[in-house]
């Protein structure tokens, strides 16, 4: 039997046909994972720069924070500071005519190199009493921070509001001496 010119062509078309076919199925996965992994490169070079860029600014950063902590107040280890930080809010509230009627302070936390304490405080007064008391409490800085704040009318008195706030207030731990403001 003789194989003709044309048959032996179709043949081969046929064998490379089949042969990439396969080849194609076998790589084709791999060409998928090739250009994922492409992608994947392109992204973790941008994380490279920016993390690069945060590690340069690092310094500046550190010294942003020690200014921060530095206007926060130093009281001594070892010794309770919630007595003094309710005399201070209640004498912030007292100058301008916000009358505390309650007030407690949660437990101290540590967080890194910084305490916390919550402060909860029931208060009624005018609106224009609150308003000067927040905003005494905002020119303090870092120092204390209103978390919540809740304002309804008083239903026994006209223009006298009554709510409820939590302030986080914030400062450090240091050697003996008196505290730091």
């Amino acid at each position: 039997m003789k194989i003709s010119k044309r048959e032996t062509l179709i043949g081969l078309i046929a064998l490379f046909t089949v042969l990439f076919a396969f080849t194609y199925w076998l790589a084709g996965s791999q060409i998928a994972e090739q250009r994922e992994m492409a992608e994947d490169k392109v992204r973790l070079r941008r994380q490279i720069e920016l993390h690069k860029r945060i590690l340069e600014e690092k310094d500046k950063w550190i010294g942003r924070l020690s200014d921060l902590q530095a206007e926060l107040p130093v009281y001594e280890s070892g010794i309770s500071v919630s007595g003094k930080i309710l005399t201070g809010i209640k004498s912030m509230a007292d100058q301008h005519g916000l009358d505390l009627t309650k007030s407690r302070a949660d437990k101290e936390k540590q967080v890194g190199t910084l305490y916390e304490i919550s402060v909860i405080c029931d208060w009624q007064g005018e609106l224009d009493e609150l308003v000067h008391f927040l905003y005494e409490m905002n020119e303090q800085g870092l120092r204390f921070d209103i978390r919540e704040l809740s304002v309804r009318p008083d239903a026994k008195q006209a223009g006298i509001l009554r709510g409820d706030m939590i302030i986080q207030c914030a400062y450090r731990r240091g050697g003996t001496g008196q505290p730091t403001d």
